[in-house]
C-alpha cells in the first residue's frame, strides 16, 4: 500500500486557514483552467480580517432573507428531472465559516473533538487530505486516499473476515440536522458528555442557514469546508456507534457469548462493516441504523446488502464492470474496429453506471486514442495547441488523414463522421453531467481538426443547442465556452448567459453574489476581473485542456 496522505488535522490553525482559502478547496468540482478565485478570497480575507460578523452586516439586513447570496449551479444528472445542486459559495460567508473553524482556540477544540471520534475498530477516511503540489488529474490525492483506505483496505480485510455489510446514507448532506452540531460539540449521549453549550456549534449553524436562505436543514455542497463540517457530525456518529457496540458486547457477555471481532470503515456516508459472524454483523447493522436515525439520517435500502464475496464487492460496481470488460483493450490496441463502436460501448456502459469514475477513465482512453491517430507526432505535446494540417473532411463528412511523406490515398477515421461521433459524445455528456467535460474534450479535439469552418460552426451550434436547451445546464455552458472561446473571440459574440461565462467573454456583468447584506465599504472593490486568469485564457485552444493536466505536464524534470 502506498504512503497514506496527510489530512488537515495535522495542520495548525494558520495552515488550516490557508488550506481552506485556496481556490481549489473553495470549489471542489472541476472548472475550466482559466477560472481562479484566489484573488477574490485574498481580498475578502484582507478586508474582513478579524472584524466580528455582526459588525459587517448592513443594519436590519441578514443574508438569511436574501436570494442569490451564492452562485448556484444545478447539475442536470440525467438529461431529465434528476438534479444535484452545487454552489460557488458567497466568498464572505465562506470566509466567516472558515474563520470560525480555524481560529486558534476553535481549531484546537475541533482537533480535540476528532481525537475522541477516533475510536477502535472504526476508521473514518474522509477528513480532507492535503493534495500534492502537482497532480496528474483532478483530486488525484483524494481519489488515491479513497482507493488506499477504502478499496484496498477492504480487500485486505477479506483475509480476516467472512462477511461485509455495505450501506450509505440517503441524501446525507441534505438531511443534516443543524442541531446535531450542538450534540456533537457537547458529545451528547456519550461517556464524554458536556453540559455547556458550544458557541462554535451555534455559529456554524448560523452560517449554514445564511448559505441556504434561512433554511434550517442540510449542508451545502461544493467546497472542502462543507465536507469538513459534515465530518464533525459523521465523526460524532462514529463515537455513538462505538459506545453502542460496547454496550451490545456487554449484552453478549451477560448471555454467556463472546462478541466477535469486527472492523468498520467509513468514507463520508459510505459504510463497510466486516465480521465473520453473520448474526453479529446483522446486530451491528441494526445498531448503526439506530444511531443514524438519532441524527435524522436514513440508510439507503437500495445500496444496503451483506456480501460473502468481499474481494469483488469491495470494488465499485462500475470499476468492476470496466475491469471485466477490458478484453476490448490489448497490447496491440483496441478490439473495436471503429471509434463509433467504442463510444457507443461507453454510452451503454454509462447508462448502467451513470456519472461514475470509470466513464471518465474510458473517455480519457478514447480521447488519447483519437488524438494519437490524428496527430501522432504531437504525442509528447499534450497541452500545446493542436494544428491538424494533414486532416480534412472528405466529401461525405468523414474525417480523413493524409501523409505528406507518402503518396497514398487518404483514409477514413474508423467508423463514422465527426458529426456522428460528436452526436454520441453529446449524448454521453447529456446523460452524465459530471463527466460532460470529458466528452466535450473529445468533441473539441475532433472539431478542431476540421478545415471546413462551416462544418465546425454547424457541429458546435448543434452540440450547444442539444446541451444548453436542457434545464439546469449551467455546468455544460462553462465547458462549451472553453471549446468555443477562440471562435467567439474572433466573431465578437458569445451565446452564453451564465454570469461566469460572461466574465470570460469580457462583458460587464452584475455581481456574482448578492452582497446587499454587507456594509458597502467591504464590497466596493471586489476583484471580479481576477476570476478569469487572462494569461491562461491566452493559452486556451479549441481543444479543452484540464487544469491538472497542464500543470502536471509542465513539471520540470
Amino acid at each position: 500500500m502506498s504512503k497514506a496522505a496527510r489530512n488537515i488535522l495535522s495542520l495548525n490553525h494558520d495552515e488550516a486557514m490557508d488550506f481552506f482559502m485556496k481556490s481549489e478547496q473553495y470549489h471542489g468540482f472541476e472548472l475550466p483552467e482559466y477560472f481562479t478565485f484566489d484573488e477574490v478570497l485574498k481580498y475578502v480575507r484582507e478586508k474582513v480580517r478579524t472584524i466580528p460578523y455582526e459588525e459587517c452586516l448592513q443594519k436590519g439586513v441578514s443574508p438569511d432573507s436574501l436570494s442569490d447570496v451564492n452562485l448556484d449551479i444545478l447539475l442536470n444528472k440525467d438529461g431529465r428531472y434528476a438534479v444535484r445542486p452545487i454552489i460557488l459559495a458567497n466568498p464572505f460567508l465562506y470566509y466567516f465559516l472558515v474563520r470560525e473553524v480555524c481560529c486558534e482556540s476553535n481549531w484546537q477544540v475541533i482537533k480535540d473533538l476528532f481525537e475522541k471520534f477516533n475510536v477502535p475498530h472504526i476508521t473514518s477516511c474522509a477528513i480532507p487530505v492535503i493534495p500534492n503540489e502537482k497532480e496528474p488529474f483532478h483530486k488525484a490525492t483524494t481519489i488515491n486516499n479513497w482507493w488506499n483506505s477504502m478499496e484496498q483496505r477492504s480487500i485486505e480485510l477479506s483475509l480476516e473476515y467472512r462477511y461485509m455489510f455495505v450501506t450509505d446514507i440517503t441524501n446525507c448532506y441534505g438531511s443534516v440536522n443543524p442541531q446535531a452540531f450542538d450534540w456533537a460539540f457537547m458529545l451528547k449521549g456519550t461517556s464524554y458528555k458536556k453540559e455547556d453549550e458550544s458557541v462554535i456549534a451555534q455559529n456554524i449553524q448560523s452560517y449554514l442557514r445564511a448559505f441556504q436562505q434561512g433554511r434550517n436543514i442540510g449542508i451545502p455542497q461544493g467546497s472542502a469546508i462543507f465536507d469538513f463540517v459534515g465530518e464533525i457530525i459523521l465523526g460524532y456518529s462514529d463515537l455513538l456507534l462505538h459506545e453502542s457496540l460496547q454496550a451490545k458486547a456487554k449484552e453478549y457477555e451477560e448471555q454467556g457469548k463472546t462478541f466477535p471481532p469486527y472492523e468498520i470503515i467509513r468514507y463520508r456516508d459510505d459504510y463497510r462493516i466486516f465480521c465473520s459472524n453473520r448474526e453479529a454483523l446483522e446486530d451491528i447493522s441494526y445498531i448503526l441504523q439506530q444511531v443514524l436515525e438519532r441524527l435524522s439520517f436514513r440508510m439507503n435500502s437500495q445500496k444496503t446488502k451483506i456480501s460473502d464475496s468481499i474481494v469483488t464487492d469491495a470494488v465499485k460496481s462500475d470499476k468492476l464492470a470496466y475491469i471485466y470488460n477490458t478484453p476490448i483493450f490489448n497490447k496491440k490496441g483496441v478490439d473495436f474496429d471503429s471509434y463509433e463502436k467504442h463510444l457507443l460501448f461507453i454510452l451503454m456502459f454509462a447508462r448502467q453506471y451513470s456519472d461514475s469514475g470509470s466513464i471518465k477513465t474510458m473517455l480519457s482512453d478514447i480521447d488519447k486514442r483519437i488524438g494519437e491517430w490524428l496527430h501522432p507526432q504531437d504525442e509528447k505535446k499534450k497541452t500545446d495547441s493542436i494544428l491538424w494540417g494533414d486532416v480534412d473532411l472528405s466529401d461525405d463528412g468523414h474525417l480523413v488523414k493524409t501523409d505528406r511523406k507518402k503518396a497514398q490515398e487518404p483514409y477514413y477515421i474508423p467508423g463514422g463522421s465527426v458529426r456522428a461521433l460528436s452526436a454520441v459524445c453529446t449524448q454521453i455528456a447529456l446523460e452524465n453531467v459530471g463527466c460532460s467535460h470529458y466528452a466535450l474534450r473529445i468533441i473539441s479535439r475532433m472539431i478542431d481538426s476540421l478545415k471546413d469552418m462551416d462544418e465546425k460552426r454547424s457541429i458546435i451550434d448543434l452540440v450547444y443547442h442539444k446541451l444548453c436547451n436542457q434545464p439546469n445546464s449551467s455546468y455544460n455552458q462553462l465547458w462549451l465556452q472553453n471549446m468555443t472561446y477562440t471562435q467567439d473571440k474572433k466573431q465578437g459574440t458569445s451565446p452564453y448567459t451564465l454570469r461566469l461565462c460572461q466574465l470570460v467573454a469580457g462583458k460587464t456583468v452584475e455581481p456574482l453574489w448578492n452582497n446587499d447584506w454587507l456594509k458597502a465599504e467591504l464590497t466596493t472593490n471586489i476583484p471580479y476581473e481576477s476570476i478569469v486568469d487572462g494569461e491562461i485564457l491566452k493559452k486556451v485552444t479549441p481543444v479543452i485542456t484540464f487544469r491538472e493536466t497542464r500543470r502536471y505536464n509542465e513539471i520540470e524534470y
